[in-house]
């Protein structure tokens, strides 16, 4: 289990992601972490996020990983395998 330094790590690095997405697609993947945290407590690490982009890749680092593709097809997030990307963006 993650410890509280952990998760506000992880936190701040996965806000340095959202911040190269254009503005709708850093809305829509912070909507997707917000769901995992308050869903069960599921954390993800995005990574090679392209700036302006779309698209972000992610790793499941903790907790039920089936609500990572649950909440993003909520969504409406594109998963193709530790790849989210939003649409029409």
């Amino acid at each position: 289990m993650m410890t509280q330094v952990q998760t506000d790590q992880l936190f701040m690095d996965n806000i340095n992601e959202l911040n190269k997405l254009n503005i709708a697609s850093g809305s829509m993947i912070k909507a997707l972490l917000m769901g995992l945290a308050s869903n069960g407590r599921v954390y993800i690490r995005l990574t090679d996020t392209a700036v302006g982009g779309n698209k972000v890749n992610y790793t499941h680092i903790e907790g039920n990983k089936t609500l990572v593709a649950r909440v993003g097809e909520g969504l409406g997030l594109i998963e193709t395998d530790t790849r989210f990307e939003v649409r029409n963006t």
